[in-house]
Protein backbone atom coordinates (compact mmCIF):
# COMPACT_ATOMS: atom_id res chain seq x y z
CA UNK A 1 0.00 0.00 0.00
CA UNK A 2 0.89 3.54 -0.74
CA UNK A 3 -0.37 6.16 1.23
CA UNK A 4 -0.58 10.08 0.13
CA UNK A 5 -1.23 13.00 1.82
CA UNK A 6 -2.62 16.33 0.07
CA UNK A 7 -2.10 19.27 2.65
CA UNK A 8 -0.98 22.76 1.76
CA UNK A 9 -0.14 23.55 5.26
CA UNK A 10 2.73 22.23 6.41
CA UNK A 11 2.72 22.06 10.49
CA UNK A 12 -0.88 20.37 9.49
CA UNK A 13 0.75 17.99 6.67
CA UNK A 14 3.81 17.38 8.83
CA UNK A 15 1.33 16.03 12.29
CA UNK A 16 -0.89 14.46 9.86
CA UNK A 17 1.92 12.23 8.14
CA UNK A 18 3.74 11.83 12.00
CA UNK A 19 0.27 10.59 13.31
CA UNK A 20 0.10 8.00 10.28
CA UNK A 21 3.28 7.10 10.61
CA UNK A 22 2.10 5.96 14.54
CA UNK A 23 -0.49 4.45 14.01
CA UNK A 24 0.62 2.27 11.36
CA UNK A 25 3.80 1.35 13.54
CA UNK A 26 1.61 0.37 16.44
CA UNK A 27 -1.32 -1.54 13.95
CA UNK A 28 1.73 -3.38 12.57
CA UNK A 29 0.27 -1.90 9.05
CA UNK A 30 2.58 -2.35 6.52
CA UNK A 31 2.93 0.76 3.72
CA UNK A 32 5.68 1.13 0.71
CA UNK A 33 5.58 4.50 0.35
CA UNK A 34 4.45 7.68 2.21
CA UNK A 35 4.34 10.87 0.49
CA UNK A 36 3.35 14.62 1.91
CA UNK A 37 3.10 17.09 -0.44
CA UNK A 38 1.33 20.43 -0.99
CA UNK A 39 1.27 20.09 -4.90
CA UNK A 40 -1.49 18.70 -7.06
CA UNK A 41 0.68 18.00 -9.68
CA UNK A 42 3.47 15.87 -7.25
CA UNK A 43 0.49 13.66 -6.02
CA UNK A 44 -0.46 12.93 -9.68
CA UNK A 45 2.62 12.23 -11.22
CA UNK A 46 3.66 9.66 -7.92
CA UNK A 47 0.65 7.95 -7.53
CA UNK A 48 1.81 5.25 -10.53
CA UNK A 49 4.66 3.97 -8.05
CA UNK A 50 4.09 0.02 -8.13
CA UNK A 51 1.28 -1.09 -5.15
CA UNK A 52 -1.52 -3.07 -4.75
CA UNK A 53 -3.44 -0.43 -3.03
CA UNK A 54 -3.56 3.16 -2.59
CA UNK A 55 -5.04 5.22 0.14
CA UNK A 56 -5.72 9.53 -0.70
CA UNK A 57 -5.88 11.57 2.40
CA UNK A 58 -6.68 15.09 0.72
CA UNK A 59 -7.59 18.67 1.95
CA UNK A 60 -10.27 19.93 -0.29
CA UNK A 61 -8.49 23.59 -0.44
CA UNK A 62 -4.73 24.04 -1.71
CA UNK A 63 -3.79 27.71 -1.93
CA UNK A 64 -7.09 29.01 -0.86
CA UNK A 65 -8.73 27.70 -4.08
CA UNK A 66 -11.92 25.66 -3.02
CA UNK A 67 -12.61 22.31 -4.47
CA UNK A 68 -8.97 21.44 -5.74
CA UNK A 69 -9.37 18.11 -4.09
CA UNK A 70 -12.24 17.47 -5.33
CA UNK A 71 -10.92 17.57 -8.35
CA UNK A 72 -7.76 16.31 -7.73
CA UNK A 73 -10.06 12.96 -6.25
CA UNK A 74 -11.74 13.42 -9.95
CA UNK A 75 -7.66 12.77 -11.41
CA UNK A 76 -7.31 9.90 -8.95
CA UNK A 77 -10.25 8.28 -9.81
CA UNK A 78 -9.51 8.05 -13.37
CA UNK A 79 -6.47 6.58 -13.03
CA UNK A 80 -7.00 4.85 -9.90
CA UNK A 81 -10.35 3.03 -9.70
CA UNK A 82 -9.71 0.88 -6.56
CA UNK A 83 -8.07 3.46 -4.49
CA UNK A 84 -9.35 4.63 -1.10
CA UNK A 85 -9.90 8.68 -0.89
CA UNK A 86 -10.05 10.54 2.34
CA UNK A 87 -10.75 13.98 2.17
CA UNK A 88 -9.61 15.94 5.69
CA UNK A 89 -10.74 19.15 5.69
CA UNK A 90 -12.66 22.44 7.43
CA UNK A 91 -14.63 22.88 4.99
CA UNK A 92 -17.69 20.23 6.08
CA UNK A 93 -20.09 22.17 4.61
CA UNK A 94 -19.15 20.95 1.24
CA UNK A 95 -19.33 16.80 1.63
CA UNK A 96 -22.48 16.81 -0.24
CA UNK A 97 -20.15 17.73 -3.39
CA UNK A 98 -18.04 14.19 -3.32
CA UNK A 99 -21.35 12.90 -4.01
CA UNK A 100 -21.59 15.29 -7.26
CA UNK A 101 -17.78 14.65 -8.17
CA UNK A 102 -18.40 11.10 -7.89
CA UNK A 103 -15.14 10.49 -6.62
CA UNK A 104 -16.50 7.93 -3.74
CA UNK A 105 -14.90 8.47 -0.74
CA UNK A 106 -14.29 6.40 1.79
CA UNK A 107 -14.98 9.39 4.27
CA UNK A 108 -14.66 13.27 5.35
CA UNK A 109 -12.68 13.85 8.31
CA UNK A 110 -13.06 17.68 9.71
CA UNK A 111 -9.54 19.24 10.95
CA UNK A 112 -11.49 21.25 13.82
CA UNK A 113 -12.76 18.92 15.94
CA UNK A 114 -10.89 17.14 19.28
CA UNK A 115 -7.76 15.51 17.97
CA UNK A 116 -8.53 12.15 19.48
CA UNK A 117 -11.38 12.26 17.56
CA UNK A 118 -9.30 13.01 14.25
CA UNK A 119 -6.68 10.15 15.43
CA UNK A 120 -9.31 7.48 15.77
CA UNK A 121 -10.98 8.63 12.58
CA UNK A 122 -7.63 8.35 10.63
CA UNK A 123 -6.83 5.30 12.30
CA UNK A 124 -10.27 3.42 10.95
CA UNK A 125 -9.40 4.55 7.79
CA UNK A 126 -5.98 2.87 7.64
CA UNK A 127 -7.42 -0.10 9.13
CA UNK A 128 -10.20 -0.56 6.28
CA UNK A 129 -7.55 0.24 3.76
CA UNK A 130 -4.93 -2.14 5.21
CA UNK A 131 -7.54 -4.46 4.91
CA UNK A 132 -8.17 -4.06 1.58
CA UNK A 133 -5.07 -4.61 0.43
CA UNK A 134 -5.70 -8.42 1.09
CA UNK A 135 -8.88 -8.15 -1.51
CA UNK A 136 -8.12 -8.58 -5.68
CA UNK A 137 -9.38 -5.63 -7.34
CA UNK A 138 -10.54 -8.54 -9.65
CA UNK A 139 -11.86 -11.92 -9.65
CA UNK A 140 -9.29 -12.44 -12.71
CA UNK A 141 -6.18 -10.07 -11.50
CA UNK A 142 -2.32 -10.23 -12.84
CA UNK A 143 -0.72 -10.00 -8.81
CA UNK A 144 3.12 -9.78 -8.95
CA UNK A 145 4.91 -9.39 -5.42
CA UNK A 146 8.75 -8.97 -4.41
CA UNK A 147 10.23 -7.66 -1.64
CA UNK A 148 10.00 -4.05 -3.65
CA UNK A 149 6.81 -4.51 -5.27
CA UNK A 150 3.03 -5.39 -4.21
CA UNK A 151 1.27 -4.85 -7.45
CA UNK A 152 -2.74 -6.32 -8.50
CA UNK A 153 -4.43 -5.36 -12.11
CA UNK A 154 -6.97 -6.90 -13.64
CA UNK A 155 -5.65 -8.58 -17.03
CA UNK A 156 -8.20 -6.92 -18.84
CA UNK A 157 -6.32 -3.62 -18.39
CA UNK A 158 -3.12 -4.90 -19.32
CA UNK A 159 -1.57 -4.29 -22.74
CA UNK A 160 2.54 -4.97 -22.49
CA UNK A 161 5.38 -5.60 -19.44
CA UNK A 162 8.63 -3.73 -21.29
CA UNK A 163 12.45 -3.54 -20.52
CA UNK A 164 13.33 -0.55 -19.31
CA UNK A 165 17.18 0.05 -19.15
CA UNK A 166 17.72 -0.09 -15.67
CA UNK A 167 18.66 -3.60 -14.39
CA UNK A 168 15.93 -5.59 -13.04
CA UNK A 169 13.55 -2.47 -13.86
CA UNK A 170 10.17 -3.10 -16.04
CA UNK A 171 7.55 -0.94 -16.97
CA UNK A 172 3.92 -2.45 -17.29
CA UNK A 173 1.62 -0.50 -19.77
CA UNK A 174 -1.99 -0.42 -18.83
CA UNK A 175 -5.42 0.73 -20.57
CA UNK A 176 -5.79 3.49 -17.64
CA UNK A 177 -1.93 3.90 -16.28
CA UNK A 178 1.50 3.34 -16.64
CA UNK A 179 3.20 1.49 -13.43
CA UNK A 180 7.43 1.12 -13.24
CA UNK A 181 8.63 -1.95 -11.04
CA UNK A 182 11.37 -4.60 -10.36
CA UNK A 183 11.09 -7.67 -11.46
CA UNK A 184 12.06 -9.81 -14.40
CA UNK A 185 10.30 -10.67 -17.73
CA UNK A 186 10.54 -14.16 -17.67
CA UNK A 187 9.06 -14.54 -14.61
CA UNK A 188 5.95 -12.21 -15.92
CA UNK A 189 5.91 -14.55 -19.12
CA UNK A 190 4.96 -17.70 -16.99
CA UNK A 191 2.40 -16.32 -15.06
CA UNK A 192 -0.57 -16.49 -17.54
CA UNK A 193 -1.47 -18.06 -20.60
CA UNK A 194 -2.49 -14.71 -22.46
CA UNK A 195 1.17 -13.48 -21.72
CA UNK A 196 3.46 -14.03 -24.10
CA UNK A 197 7.03 -12.85 -25.06
CA UNK A 198 7.44 -11.99 -28.56
CA UNK A 199 10.53 -10.16 -27.99
CA UNK A 200 13.45 -9.86 -25.70
CA UNK A 201 11.84 -6.89 -24.82
CA UNK A 202 8.38 -7.15 -24.35
CA UNK A 203 5.88 -9.60 -23.23
CA UNK A 204 2.22 -9.24 -24.76
CA UNK A 205 -1.04 -9.79 -23.43
CA UNK A 206 -2.62 -11.28 -26.13
CA UNK A 207 -5.85 -10.58 -25.45
CA UNK A 208 -5.80 -6.74 -25.67
CA UNK A 209 -3.72 -6.84 -29.55
CA UNK A 210 -5.78 -5.34 -31.94
CA UNK A 211 -3.45 -5.91 -34.91
CA UNK A 212 -0.56 -7.66 -35.89
CA UNK A 213 1.89 -5.97 -38.88
CA UNK A 214 3.49 -9.36 -39.92
CA UNK A 215 5.88 -7.24 -42.60
CA UNK A 216 7.48 -4.92 -39.84
CA UNK A 217 6.71 -7.68 -36.91
CA UNK A 218 5.00 -5.55 -34.54
CA UNK A 219 1.84 -5.61 -32.73
CA UNK A 220 -0.53 -2.80 -31.78
CA UNK A 221 -2.30 -2.34 -28.98
CA UNK A 222 -5.31 -0.09 -28.12
CA UNK A 223 -3.68 3.30 -26.96
CA UNK A 224 -1.53 3.50 -30.35
CA UNK A 225 1.78 1.43 -28.93
CA UNK A 226 3.53 -1.08 -30.96
CA UNK A 227 5.54 -3.72 -29.64
CA UNK A 228 8.12 -5.31 -31.92
CA UNK A 229 7.83 -9.31 -32.32
CA UNK A 230 11.25 -11.56 -33.09
CA UNK A 231 11.40 -12.91 -36.31
CA UNK A 232 11.26 -16.48 -35.22
CA UNK A 233 8.03 -15.78 -33.23
CA UNK A 234 5.81 -13.85 -35.55
CA UNK A 235 4.17 -16.86 -36.95
CA UNK A 236 3.34 -18.58 -33.11
CA UNK A 237 1.89 -14.58 -32.31
CA UNK A 238 -0.29 -14.50 -35.50
CA UNK A 239 -1.11 -18.24 -34.71
CA UNK A 240 -2.41 -17.60 -30.65
CA UNK A 241 -4.34 -14.16 -31.96
CA UNK A 242 -6.34 -16.16 -34.59
CA UNK A 243 -7.07 -18.65 -32.33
Amino acid sequence: MNIFILEDDLLQQQRLKQTIEEICQQEKIQYQHLIATARPEVLLEKMNLASRHNLYFLDIEIDQIEKTGLEVAQSIRQEDPFGTIVFITTHSEMAPLTFAYKVSALDFIEKDQDEVLIREEIKTCLMLAAEKTGQSVSDDAFIFQNKYTNLQIPYSDIYYFETTGTSHKLRLVAAKKVLEFYGELKEIETMDERLLRCHRAFVINLDNIVSIDRTNKTVRFPNGDECLISRRLIKEVTNKINQ
